[in-house]
């Protein structure tokens, strides 16, 4: 009978085996023999499986947020509540204009553009006076032989030639034609110009190079008065 026991237990053993478990352990728990001689029995507990051993938190903490659904907390920002002061701004100087400088206007020059003999001619009595203030002679004569008042005379510019007569201007410088200014006054007819040169002296029996007198150039009866009256009072 105690063989038989044991197959049977061997039997038990190899089937739990075959199933993919842990054989359990054996514990006897009684043994118990009846009075009629029956074989004692066993009877086995099974062991219970151990639990796995957790691995680091990843196994918890997912098992603990498939558990709580609950979304987590945003993080919270602190707020100061004095904020910093503004950088204040740096002032910039603005550099000062430049004062524009205008150039000073260049003195006039007061010099005649003209000699004396073409400003004589012209009426500009104050560029004669201007040349006559700087050296230049009242008798002068240019390359023709003309003076100044011989080209007032010619001009019949009577103020001029007042101005140069006043000033010792000679009436019988002639020019490289021999021709006096006594010559052009009667030429153009100006009885006013001839009694003038007359009064300064100017000579009415002059000839030229061809040999006449003012008079014989004489056209205006005015004039050839006055001649005639000053040539007989010289006779």
């Amino acid at each position: 009978m105690k063989v038989r026991s044991l197959g049977l237990n061997l039997l038990l053993a190899l089937g739990l085996a075959g199933c993919g478990s842990d054989a359990p352990e054996q514990t006897p728990v009684s043994e118990t023999s009846d009075d009629n001689g029956k074989s004692p029995v066993v009877v086995l507990t099974p062991t219970p499986k151990p639990k796995p051993p957790a691995t680091g938190g990843t196994s918890s903490t997912s098992s603990q947020n498939q558990a709580d659904p609950r979304p987590s907390p945003e993080p919270v920002t602190e707020v100061t509540s004095d904020p910093k002061p503004a950088v204040e701004p740096v002032a910039v100087a603005t550099p000062e204009p430049t004062p524009v400088v205008e150039p000073k206007p260049e003195p006039e020059n007061t010099t005649p553009r003209r000699d004396i003999f073409r400003s004589a001619g012209s009426g500009d009595l104050d560029a004669v006076k201007h040349h006559l203030a700087n050296g230049i002679e009242v008798n002068a004569q240019d390359k023709t032989g003309k003076t100044p008042l011989l080209w007032a005379v010619r001009s019949q510019k009577h103020a001029v030639v007042s101005h140069l007569l006043a000033r010792g201007a000679n009436p019988n410088l002639a020019d490289n034609s021999n021709v006096t200014p006594l010559f052009w006054a009667v030429r153009m007819r100006r009885p006013e110009l001839v009694s003038q040169l007359l009064a300064k002296g100017a000579d009415i029996a002059h000839k030229d190079r061809n040999g006449r007198t003012a008079l014989d150039y004489a056209k205006d009866e005015t004039v050839i008065a006055i001649l005639r009256r000053h040539a007989s009072g010289k006779e």
